[in-house]
């Protein structure tokens, strides 16, 4: 398993195939975007595409998906991880990448550090990377 950022020149030949996983993201929004904003996002550079990859490097399958905003807030940035969905299962075996991933990253943007909004399922993952919850408000500051 791995996590890879898409170039922005790439979009469209991984749309399609996340179009199912977009569509989850869109149900978990509760009315706060659609596919087609999520989408607009991505091609508008406001927020960056990841995607995960389960198999072996000879028959990589693209299993899920993550997106990410950098947020400029009036006295610093942050890395909000906007958007996830994944082929069930797939996220326990990848967690440690991702959040390794995110946070190379948030570093490298020169965030502050990160941040999502998640279900509470997400509470004991979260906990074991350093997060703490304020509202079900996912929060991780850099040292």
């Amino acid at each position: 398993m791995n996590v890879t950022l898409v170039p922005y020149g790439s979009l469209t030949r991984f749309l399609p195939m996340l179009y199912p996983h977009f569509v989850t993201s869109e149900i978990w929004s509760h009315g706060r975007a659609e596919v087609d904003d999520i989408v607009g996002f991505l091609y508008s550079g406001r927020m960056q595409l990841w995607v995960f990859f389960a198999g072996d490097k000879e028959t990589p399958e693209l299993a899920g998906h993550m997106i990410t905003e950098v947020k400029d807030y009036p006295r610093c940035k942050m890395l909000v991880l906007q958007y996830c969905a994944a082929e069930t299962g797939t996220m326990e075996p990848i967690e440690g990448a991702m959040h390794e991933t995110l946070e190379r990253f948030a570093k490298d943007m020169g965030c502050k550090g990160i941040e999502f909004v998640g279900r509470p399922g997400w509470a004991r993952s979260a906990k074991a990377h350093g997060y703490t919850s304020k509202t079900i408000t996912y929060e991780k500051f850099f040292e």
